[in-house]
């Protein structure tokens, strides 16, 4: 019972019917000028021998996912660890292992935080909504080495992201982004907004943060709060938000379509457009202050999502 109060934790209810729990790891490099995504998880729906999952976005190459079986599938919830197959994916490192592919990471300083402190503020209370989201850190370290065919990167204390969503599937509708300063990585945006569908109602939530200078603005607490989504053109979208105390515009390049799966009822059936290196150009004014910054980040709008609110 208490573990509703460790939004992080992992649950590991691989008995649930109709379920998924997933997590987004990203990775940062400033040599390589790149980001790289490691998605994996459970989806309870899929069939016995696909229940497990690693999905994988490297710089220039298509996309890969890997599908293990229900008896493949160990989880440490204690540890914070997932094993699948050969292959351990947990808060401390990251071990792959195919004929064509090796991924050999060391997490450093990725301290998990399992109390009540999660994205969704008490949204996250309210029971059986089809999506729950928690930023598990914000801000740690990766070194090691991604290789896949002749191709390989080595990554040596570069910025590490990751966060995890559970339930039963994605909202019809939602705009999410993670994005940082390639220079300042101290500098970030988190911001996703949905559609969320709950006994028979559809209402609209937002979450996300912006740090930078060592301030922390959370978006979930802006009083008298204005959002709207516009697409201006194929391939450009504007975020704006408006409050009191703030004014945010993130004016947005998409870039290249990297098509991943995200699940739908339990099943990792659905197409996702993401865009893994999208440019964001951001005004933000507090009061009397104004600050601009130039990002680098992950970018989705699943079902043309716009909002006026």
């Amino acid at each position: 019972m208490l573990n509703i109060y460790k939004p992080s934790q992992l649950r590991g209810n691989l008995e649930r019917s109709n379920y998924f729990e997933g997590w987004f790891q990203k990775i940062v490099s400033k040599d390589h000028r790149a980001a790289f995504v490691i998605i994996y998880g459970y989806a309870t729906n899929n069939s016995a021998d696909r229940t497990g999952f690693i999905q994988l976005h490297i710089p220039e190459q298509a996309p890969q996912i890997l599908h293990f079986s229900k008896e493949e599938i160990s989880l440490e919830p204690q540890e914070h660890t997932v094993r699948m197959g050969s292959n351990v994916l947990s808060t401390r490192n990251i071990q792959i292992q195919t004929n064509d592919l090796s991924i050999q990471l060391d997490l450093i300083n990725n301290n998990i935080d399992e109390r009540y402190k999660n994205s969704m503020g008490y949204n996250y209370f309210i029971p059986n909504l089809p999506c729950y989201h928690s930023v598990l850190n914000r801000s740690h370290m990766i070194s090691g080495s991604i290789r896949n065919g002749s191709r390989e990167f080595l990554l040596n204390e570069d910025i590490g992201y990751m966060e995890k969503n559970w339930g039963t599937s994605f909202p019809d509708k939602y705009v999410w982004m993670h994005a940082i300063d390639p220079h300042n990585p101290t500098v970030q945006i988190l911001f996703s907004q949905a559609e969320i569908k709950w006994m028979g109602k559809t209402f609209v939530k937002h979450v996300g943060y912006v740090h930078f200078q060592e301030r922390h603005i959370d978006l979930r607490t802006l009083r008298n709060c204005k959002i709207f989504i516009t697409h201006l053109s194929a391939g450009q979208q504007l975020v704006q938000i408006n409050s009191r105390s703030l004014q945010l515009e993130i004016a947005i390049s998409t870039g290249k379509e990297v098509l991943l799966k995200g699940p739908q009822n339990g099943v990792l059936s659905r197409d996702i457009a993401h865009y893994a290196a999208a440019s964001m150009d951001v005004q933000l004014s507090l009061r009397n202050e104004k600050h601009l910054f130039q990002l680098i980040g992950n970018y989705e709008n699943i079902g043309n999502f716009t909002s006026q609110s």
